[in-house]
């Protein structure tokens, strides 16, 4: 059974946090909301494979703290998704470095936001696959509109099981 670590599993991630669950996977997810936190796992199969973790990722020293607790608990993190905003990016290299070798990180990012800018500044210390899902848009009646929450998780979930180290959801302007 693999451990997984996700941040921002109960908002638009949730569909890829029960998909794990109900894939016989050990979820932590790191959120602040415990509402959120159960409306999300209500309909999950496998409730019991996700390991609730309340706390502000942006709190460096209590993500830490938390994930090597869960760690210790469920085994090693070989796989994370990792949705942040720019004023919480230093969790991403909190999660890199708990992360077992050779495990893969999805970082899913904005339809501005430059993946090999961010490749550079957040280089794993050790052999991890750091991997990009970007959000895009939807062309729909000739006008652009924002990807719905159930279109983010499905093109997040086909991302990570294409394995590819960039993926796009809808499209960007160039």
């Amino acid at each position: 059974m693999k451990h997984v670590c996700i941040i921002g599993g109960t908002g638009m991630l949730a569909e890829v946090t029960r998909w794990y669950a109900d894939n016989n996977q050990i979820v932590s997810v790191i959120a602040r909301n415990v509402e959120k936190m159960n409306r999300m796992k209500d309909p999950c199969s496998n409730p019991q494979n996700i390991k609730a973790i309340y706390l502000d990722y942006r709190d460096l020293t209590k993500l830490h703290q938390s994930l090597e607790q869960n760690i210790k608990n469920y085994g090693p993190l070989s796989e994370a998704v990792i949705w942040v905003h720019s004023d919480g990016a230093d969790a991403i290299s909190t999660v890199f470095e708990l992360m077992e070798e050779n495990s893969k990180v999805w970082q899913v990012i904005g339809s501005k936001t430059n993946a090999e800018n961010l490749r550079k500044q957040y280089q794993p210390p050790k052999n991890l696959e750091y991997n990009f899902i970007q959000l895009g848009f939807l062309i729909e009646n000739d006008r652009q509109r924002w990807l719905t929450n159930f279109e983010i998780a499905d093109g997040v979930i086909r991302s990570i099981q294409s394995g590819r180290s960039y993926n796009l959801v809808g499209e960007i302007s160039s």
